[in-house]
C-alpha cells in the first residue's frame, strides 16, 4: 500500500525543459574487475553529490551509517533498468556497504536473457551509469539555503540508466577524475540545440520566441536565459483564476506546488483523506470539478484552451506531456498522474480497509523474484550442547523446508472514461479502485485460508495431510470448543518437539473459527466462569488467546476450529512471500487510441505456503 507521508526519490537526469546542462566527468572502466563468469561487477550506487531535483533544488543523500537505513540493502536490491519497477530485475546489488562517503555494491546480473542482455550492454560499455531509487519520509528532509538535505533515507532498488543524475555513481565508479566541466547537453548543432531549450513549451508565445531566435541567429546561451526570464517572470501566481485567458504559472516548482494542492483537494472531495477547512480555504484547488482542474492544468502549463469543448478540453489536458516525476511517470500527462494518484489512494485504501483477518497469525516473507524458493528450518537446530575446557564448538544443524515455495501475480484492468471525467464521475475513482484493492486483499486471503483447508502435506510428515493424528495435531476425536478439549490443544503445543527431541513449549495465541463458530467461541473467551458450570468454575482460558473468525472456514467445514502458535517464535506456521517485501497491490496507468480515458492494471506479486505443522492444532468439531 502506498503511503503519501513517504517520497519515492529516483534519482535519475530530471528531463525538463530547463535542465540543460550536464557534467561530464572521466571514469575508468576497470575491465580487471568484471567477472565474465558469475557475472558480477563492483559499482558505486549512490554518493553525497548534489543533484538536482525535480523541483529545481539541489538535493544530498547523507551517506553515513546514522543516515541511511539499510535493513532492506543487507539481503541485496534488484537491479532495474530505468526504474522500470513493473518488470522483472536483472539481477541483484549485493555486499551494500558505505565506505568513504558512498553506497558501494556488487552488481550480480540474471543468467536469464533480460540479464544476458544487460551484461553485455555493461561488457560493451555501453551502459556504465546507475541510479537509486531510495525510500525517504518527508520529515527527514531538512533544507539549507536552495538544498535539501535527506538525514535519513533507505535504499530501496538500483537502475542502470543512460545518463545518472550523480556523476559519482556508476559501473567502477571508484576513481573519477577531478576534471569536471560544464556544457551545453549534446545536440547536433545550434538549431537543435535552441529546439531543445522550447521542448515541453506550448502555445503562441513560445513558437513565435523560437522562430524569431532561429531566424537572428542567437546564441543557445542567449535564448535560454530569454527563456529562463519568461518562465520566472510567469512563475508569480495572478489575481484571480477568473479571467479566461490568464495563465496561471509555469515552471516545474510551481507546476509542483499546484499539482499538490489539487491532490490535496481532489483527495478531500473523494473521500479519502480529511484536509482542515483552514487549508481548504488557502487552497485554490478547493470545490473545482475534474473539468476545471483539467482547464487549470491547461493553463498552467501555457496551453490554450479557447473554444475546446468539456471532452476535448479533458482529453488535451491527458495527452499534455509531463513535466514532473511521479509513480505514474510512463503517463504522458501530469494530469493523468494527478488522477491516477487519486486512484492508487482509493486502491490502498480499499485494501487496507479489507476485512482480512490472516495477517494476525502468519509472518510476512520477502522473495526476490519468481523462482521455487526454501525457507530454512529452525527447529532443526536443537538445544546447546557443554563445551568442556579444550573441546571444539559443535555446529548446530538446520536444513531447507522441503516444500517449495512460488510467487504467482494476480490482477485485473478497469477503466476510467474520458466520459466519467467530463461528468464529475467521482465514484469512477473511488468505488471501483477501491473493491479492486478489496479484490487483491482477497486474493491473499484466500491462498492463505487455502492453505490450512486443502490437502497440504508437507515432506517432513508421515501423515497424510497438513493436519493428521499421526504428528498429533489433530484432535483424535471431533469435539466442540470447551475446556477439556482446548487443554488438549494446549499440551500438544507446549510439549510438541523438533526433529532433534527439543521440546518447543508454543503458547496458544490464536483461537481461529468459523463464523458459525463465533459466539461459542467469544463466550469461551471472554466469559470468567466456565461456561455451563454449575458451580461457576474459573475459566482459566479466559482473554488466553486472540479470536480470529474467518468466514473462508465455513464453505470447508463450519464446526472445525484451529488453534495456533505467535508467527516468527518457536516455528513458523504459514508464511506470506511478497516480491521484494511489498504488501500491497501495484496500480499501472496506460492511454491511448484503442482506450476513451485511463486504462489501469492492479496487480499484486504474492503466495502462501506452510512451512512446519508443528505450531498448528485442528479440531474437527461437533
Amino acid at each position: 500500500m502506498s503511503h503519501p507521508e513517504l517520497v519515492d526519490v529516483q534519482r535519475e537526469l530530471f528531463a525538463g525543459s530547463l535542465m540543460l546542462e550536464r557534467r561530464v566527468l572521466t571514469a575508468t572502466l576497470e575491465r580487471a574487475a568484471l567477472d565474465a563468469d558469475k557475472r558480477t561487477v563492483p559499482l558505486t550506487v549512490s554518493s553525497e553529490t548534489p543533484v538536482r531535483g525535480p523541483s529545481g533544488m539541489l538535493e544530498v543523500l547523507r551517506h553515513d551509517v546514522q543516515s541511511v537505513d539499510m535493513s532492506r540493502a543487507k539481503q541485496g536490491l534488484p537491479l532495474q533498468v530505468a526504474h522500470r519497477h513493473g518488470e522483472l530485475p536483472v539481477g541483484r546489488v549485493e555486499n551494500l556497504h558505505i565506505i568513504e562517503g558512498r553506497l558501494r555494491g556488487v552488481a550480480r546480473f540474471s543468467s536469464s536473457a533480460r540479464g544476458q542482455e544487460a551484461w553485455q550492454d555493461v561488457i560493451d560499455g555501453i551502459i556504465s551509469d546507475v541510479s537509486v531509487g531510495a525510500q525517504i519520509e518527508s520529515k527527514n528532509w531538512e533544507q539549507s539555503g536552495e538544498t535539501l538535505i535527506a538525514r535519513r533515507w533507505s535504499p530501496v532498488e538500483v537502475s542502470l540508466v543512460a545518463m545518472g543524475a550523480d556523476p559519482a555513481a556508476g559501473i567502477n565508479r571508484e576513481q573519477i577524475m577531478a576534471n569536471e566541466t560544464t556544457e551545453s547537453a549534446p545536440v547536433q548543432n545550434q538549431g537543435e540545440a535552441i529546439a531543445a531549450l522550447f521542448a515541453g513549451l506550448e502555445g503562441d508565445q513560445w513558437l513565435i520566441m523560437e522562430r524569431d531566435a532561429l531566424r537572428a541567429g542567437d546564441s543557445v546561451e542567449v535564448v535560454r536565459t530569454r527563456v529562463l526570464e519568461t518562465l520566472k517572470a510567469q512563475a508569480a501566481p495572478t489575481v484571480s483564476r477568473a479571467t479566461p485567458d490568464t495563465v496561471i504559472r509555469a515552471g516545474a516548482d510551481s507546476l509542483e506546488k499546484w499539482m499538490a494542492q489539487c491532490e490535496r483537494a481532489l483527495h478531500h472531495k473523494l473521500g479519502l483523506e480529511t484536509v482542515p477547512r483552514e487549508e481548504l480555504q488557502q487552497n485554490e484547488c478547493a470545490g473545482m470539478t475534474l473539468r476545471e482542474m483539467a482547464r487549470e492544468y491547461l493553463r498552467a502549463r501555457s496551453v490554450s484552451a479557447t473554444g475546446l469543448n468539456p471532452d476535448r478540453l479533458v482529453e488535451r489536458a491527458l495527452s499534455v506531456p509531463a513535466v514532473l516525476r511521479s509513480n505514474f511517470s510512463h503517463s504522458s500527462s501530469d494530469f493523468a498522474n494527478l488522477l491516477a494518484a487519486s486512484a492508487d489512494k482509493a486502491l490502498s485504501t480499499g485494501y487496507a480497509e479489507a476485512p482480512e483477518t490472516y495477517a494476525a497469525w502468519t509472518r510476512n516473507v520477502s522473495m526476490s523474484n519468481f523462482r521455487q524458493h526454501t525457507f530454512a528450518n529452525l527447529s532443526l537446530f536443537g538445544d546447546l550442547q557443554q563445551v568442556r575446557e579444550g573441546e571444539e564448538y559443535t555446529a548446530g544443524t538446520y536444513s531447507d523446508r522441503g516444500n517449495p515455495v512460488t510467487l504467482a501475480t494476480y490482477g485485473k484492468l478497469f477503466t476510467i472514461t474520458r466520459q466519467a471525467i467530463v461528468n464529475d464521475d467521482l465514484n469512477a475513482f473511488t468505488a471501483i479502485p477501491s473493491r479492486m484493492g478489496r479484490a487483491a486483499a482477497r486474493q491473499v486471503g484466500d491462498l492463505v485460508y487455502g492453505v490450512i483447508t486443502g490437502d497440504v502435506k508437507l515432506s517432513e510428515q508421515s501423515g497424510a495431510t497438513l493436519f493428521n493424528t499421526t504428528e498429533g495435531n489433530l484432535a483424535a476425536s471431533a469435539t466442540v470448543i470447551d475446556t477439556a478439549n482446548m487443554s488438549l490443544a494446549r499440551k500438544y503445543l507446549r510439549t510438541v518437539t523438533d526433529p532433534s527431541g527439543a521440546t518447543l513449549n508454543i503458547t496458544p495465541a490464536y483461537l481461529v473459527v468459523p463464523a458459525a463458530l463465533e459466539t461459542v467461541a467469544q463466550v469461551f473467551l471472554r466469559t470468567a466462569s466456565v461456561p455451563g458450570s454449575a458451580n461457576n468454575d474459573q475459566n482459566v482460558f479466559a482473554n488466553s488467546m486472540q479470536l480470529v473468525v474467518e468466514p473462508r472456514l465455513d464453505a470447508d467445514d463450519a464446526n472445525a476450529w484451529y488453534v495456533m502458535g505467535a508467527p516468527g517464535r518457536e516455528v513458523d506456521t504459514v508464511v506470506v512471500g511478497w516480491l521484494d517485501g511489498r504488501q500491497e497491490p501495484f496500480l499501472e496507468q496506460d492511454e491511448g487510441f484503442s482506450i476513451d480515458g485511463m486504462k489501469y492494471k492492479v496487480r499484486i506479486d504474492c503466495t502462501a505456503a506452510a512451512l512446519d505443522w508443528r505450531g498448528m492444532y485442528q479440531n474437527a468439531g461437533a
